[in-house]
């Protein structure tokens, strides 16, 4: 299995889970549908599913085009249902991203709730994986994770408080370092083999001190950042591999 990073900003959020047979499940689609099946290789016919986090145009840029080829789309925010489903190989498990009240740990520029889904990722290739993104917190604690994909929007230490509205935006809308920290911390198992933050910041945020924050609560787990052209093995640490 090999996870490809096509986009990770405010530009646009987009990747690819491709398995060993050449099924390719995408993760988020916020960049022009010209851009993606460039980084599929122009080749349409393998993908089994588009999965969607919310409605914000830097994740969905791309879901009427794929509609327009018949291509599945997973959009838990356009009512979907939150039961797991098979695309593919694949198996995608939605849930909201709220807290314990039931309020959305996203908003919109304006300050109003927006909602917005997670998933966990099953495939015989890499066990369980979860990509989350754009939230401010994260209530649902998981069992057995390989693979984290994390949206890490900033680091409190770094945001203009001068500028009030778009400070408190970035603090109601997105994840800081140190609750993925935290959250990482919570859901650590042996298993897991790769965290790796997307969607940073380009003003609030910092690649090297993320990584090193997030090493120390990883245990071995490798850490890595996420960039447009990245990729990464992920392989089901259950396998034997002779």
């Amino acid at each position: 299995m090999k996870l490809k990073c096509l986009g990770s900003s405010s530009a646009g959020n987009c990747y690819l889970l491709t398995s060993n047979s050449g099924e390719t499940l995408i993760l988020d689609c916020g960049i022009p549908i010209k851009e993606i099946k460039k980084g599929l290789d122009w080749n349409i016919r393998n993908v089994v599913g588009c999965i969607v986090s919310h409605a914000h145009s830097d994740h969905s840029k791309s879901v009427e085009d794929f509609e327009a080829m018949g291509i599945q789309i997973l959009a838990p925010y356009l009512g979907d249902s939150c039961k797991p489903i098979n695309m593919g190989g694949f198996t995608v498990k939605p849930f909201d991203l709220t807290t314990i009240d039931g309020s959305w740990t996203h908003t919109n520029a304006d300050g109003t709730p927006c909602p917005i889904y997670g998933f966990l990722i099953t495939h015989k290739e890499m066990g369980r994986m979860l990509y989350i993104t754009d939230c401010e917190l994260i209530k649902w604690k998981f069992r057995d994770i390989n693979y984290i994909l994390l949206g890490v929007n900033y680091d409190k230490d770094l945001i203009d408080r001068d500028n009030t509205g778009k400070a408190n935006h970035v603090f109601r809308g997105h994840l800081s370092i140190d609750t993925a920290c935290d959250f990482v911390k919570a859901n650590y198992s042996d298993n897991l083999q790769n965290v790796i933050m997307c969607h940073l910041s380009a003003e609030n945020a910092d690649s090297d001190s993320f990584i090193e924050k997030m090493k120390k609560v990883a245990g071995n787990a490798n850490v890595d950042v996420a960039a447009a052209g990245k990729s990464w093995d992920l392989k089901n640490p259950s396998e034997c591999p002779f």
